[in-house]
């Protein structure tokens, strides 16, 4: 149900043990004149951008530019701005500065020329990190980017980039590239190389993939199966999904997508193009395609709490046909005995209900805000489930 924030959560949650009482200082005027100002102060500028919807956004600008550290460091060293990447002049940074995903965090100097970037909602040691980085020149990201076109022949470089650009949310295809072109095919399965395709291969028309999948025993026996498995079902799936969720996506693309797979013999082909299916019938609206095709292939392909805690959800909200609210019953048992937290004792609850299953429904309910509160999770995001209470308790 909740999933998405919950994760959100757990990926930026920070412990802090100390009181904040600061902040730091953002300037409010144009862009133009915070370059000026930066100039002036012989200073780097340090851009926050985000958008107003952007949940890790939202806990960087709650805790950690609040941060006493932070706010020291920062108001000192630098002269900080924050602009929306989808209003006013934030529509222009963003073009300019290839900002792609949000935060980006972006380190300029006074004729706007970008020093170093991240990416991602970071933690208080590695925010720090990232600004004291744009003061090393051999870390700057400016750094990479300006030898990028003078080494492309130079692998150990070229692995250094690839790794620079992986924290920025620019794309990492072109550097990745540049390197496999310096590598042989007797050398594509050794570790070094292994690491390069597992972490950033995504072309699964590439010299190295083509190569991984001609190979698979080898860098099975080299490294482990369900490693091997979990990349090459991520390239495949990955492929597909740009077809599917793309503005122009035409069935007949996703279809000649598919045909083509096929003809690249893998184990997990399957699964594959189970999730291309059933990612196409959800994405289009068709739920009772979608849910038919969960319901009879799940137990296979559903390996994970949150793969039950998805589906079940989907089924609660978009079925009520007791069939697939009875498959769904059976897979949110072992969600919450796999993983017992609130969010999925609160999908576990909305599916009983629909069941007319008052007492187990109350139960799960109970248990899932129990757990919420245990876990200090905000009362708005256990709201619904609140809500949910109120309808079971009518249940006769």
């Amino acid at each position: 149900m909740k999933t998405k924030t919950i994760v959100l959560s757990l990926m930026f949650a920070v412990s802090f043990s100390f009181a904040q009482t600061k902040k730091m200082h953002f300037e409010t005027t144009t862009f133009a004149e915070i370059k000026a100002k930066a100039k002036k102060e012989n200073k780097l500028i340090f851009i926050d951008a985000y958008t107003s919807w952007c949940g890790p956004c939202k806990w960087m600008a709650a805790n950690v530019f609040t941060n006493d550290t932070v706010a020291d460091y920062f108001n000192a060293k630098f002269i900080n701005a924050k602009f929306d990447m989808e209003k006013g002049e934030g529509v222009d940074i963003a073009k300019l500065y290839e900002v792609h995903c949000y935060p980006n965090l972006l380190f300029i100097d006074g004729d706007g020329k970008l020093i170093h970037r991240g990416a991602g909602g970071l933690s208080v040691k590695k925010f720090t990190q990232l600004a004291e980085d744009a003061f090393n020149p051999e870390k700057r990201f400016s750094k990479y980017k300006d030898e990028y076109p003078l080494k492309k022949a130079d692998p150990v470089f070229l692995r250094e980039y690839v790794e620079a650009v992986s924290k920025t949310c620019l794309s990492t295809d072109g550097p990745v590239q540049d390197y496999f072109k310096t590598q042989k095919d007797e050398v594509l399965s050794n570790r070094a190389n292994w690491d390069m395709i597992r972490d950033y291969s995504s072309d699964y028309k590439s010299r190295e993939f083509i190569y991984l999948l001609n190979n698979v025993e080898a860098y099975n026996k080299a490294y482990t199966p369900d490693s091997v498995n979990s990349k090459i079902m991520e390239v495949f799936l990955n492929g597909g999904y740009s077809i599917i969720y793309t503005k122009e996506m035409k069935e007949a693309d996703l279809e000649a997508y598919k045909v083509e797979i096929k003809k690249m013999k893998f184990a997990a082909l399957d699964e594959v193009l189970f999730k291309l299916e059933t990612g196409y019938s959800k994405k289009n609206g068709d739920w009772k395609k979608y849910i038919d095709l969960s319901v009879e292939k799940g137990d296979k392909y559903f390996h994970t709490a949150d793969d039950y805690n998805s589906i079940s959800w989907d089924i609660y909200e978009h079925s009520d046909d007791k069939a697939p609210l009875q498959k769904a019953e059976l897979w949110m048992e072992k969600a919450v005995k796999e993983e017992p937290n609130w969010y999925n004792y609160d999908t576990y609850a909305g599916v009983l209900y629909k069941l007319n299953k008052k007492q187990e429904a109350k139960a799960a309910g109970n248990k899932a805000v129990e757990l919420a509160k245990k876990g200090g999770v905000a009362e708005e995001e256990y709201q619904e489930t609140t809500v949910l209470l109120q309808k079971i308790e009518k249940l006769k």
